[in-house]
């Protein structure tokens, strides 16, 4: 795990965001045109493979234009919607070891925040807009599947109604297909690229992110771990947070799930030792915030002046 701070998008940061929003969104009104180029490439396939069915090579050149520019076209919409998303919600600032933080940084950015560390943030950005791409190129390789098989019915003479229900339901398996990988790409994206911990000056954000409703914890005894056995023979390995109490009530205990591990047994003390790492981390950021403030609780204070002594 590591500590990011998401700052506040300037101005010229959100109007960037403006322009990439507005290019994606006229990328997306070509899409179309994209669908009706590669029918057309498509078709340009099948002259090549009727015209010498024995040599299929003919038909390499349209097919690898159609990969490409299809490639091209993906990618470049989901990075104009990633680029979009990035300016309006901020790219988040990895927060090293030994980083210090002062007050105006502090007030300066939106949210401290604990999650996975920067490579496998990289790899779930990765995984993230590959499922984009995967979404976007969907409707092309659906259509070139269906191609490539009713090709295939009317070449080897056997495209009867068999044949043409064995090619939907390959069609629709292929969907499936598809679907099937764009949801698992977005779980991993988002198992990696999510926040366990938010902490704010005024409170901290564990199950609901978006809620500071949470006091900042006061020392780390407020964090522990807790194990709950589960089935199949696992135990869960939680991450559990008490606030500070209030007068003589003490604090409700609040679970962490994304802090949290469910180990094998022979992996209990690896998973409990990976728990308490975190919740170091979450500490750390805390230590983050309170000492900005104290600081500049310090620099407000009042200078007493020396009072003059009478004459």
């Amino acid at each position: 795990m590591a500590i990011y701070a998401r700052p506040r998008p300037t101005t010229g940061i959100k109007a960037l965001g403006c322009l990439c929003a507005l290019a994606a969104v006229g990328l997306s009104a070509l899409y179309p045109l994209v669908l009706f180029g590669a029918s057309w490439t498509l078709g340009k396939v099948d002259e090549a493979m009727m015209a010498d069915p024995g040599e299929p090579s003919r038909a390499v050149t349209p097919a690898s234009y159609l990969i490409a520019w299809t490639t091209i076209y993906s990618f470049i919409l989901t990075t104009l919607c990633f680029g979009a998303v990035f300016c309006f919600v901020g790219i988040d600032r990895w927060l090293p070891k030994d980083a210090t933080m002062t007050h105006r940084d502090v007030m300066a950015a939106r949210f401290l925040h604990v999650a996975q560390d920067p490579s496998r943030r990289t790899a779930g950005l990765l995984w993230a807009m590959l499922a984009g791409v995967l979404l976007v190129a969907c409707p092309i390789a659906l259509m070139a599947v269906l191609n490539v098989l009713i090709y295939i019915g009317i070449y080897t003479e056997i495209y009867i109604e068999s044949a043409r229900e064995l090619v939907d339901e390959a069609t629709l398996d292929l969907l499936l297909l598809h679907i099937v990988l764009f949801v698992a790409l977005m779980r991993t994206a988002v198992r990696r690229r999510s926040s366990a911990v938010r902490l704010r000056p005024h409170g901290m954000a564990v199950a609901d992110l978006k809620s500071f409703t949470l006091p900042l914890p006061s020392g780390r005894d407020n964090f522990r771990v807790q194990e709950v056995p589960t089935r199949r023979g696992r135990v869960e390995v939680q991450a559990v947070y008490t606030p500070p109490a209030k007068g003589a009530e003490p604090g409700r205990q609040v679970i962490i799930p994304r802090l949290s591990l469910t180990p094998r047994l022979s992996q209990l003390d690896d998973a409990r030792s990976r728990v308490e790492a975190r919740l170091d981390e979450v500490w750390r950021a805390t230590q983050l915030i309170r000492t900005s403030i104290e600081q500049e609780e310090t620099a407000d204070a009042p200078t007493s002046e020396a009072e003059p002594q009478p004459a």
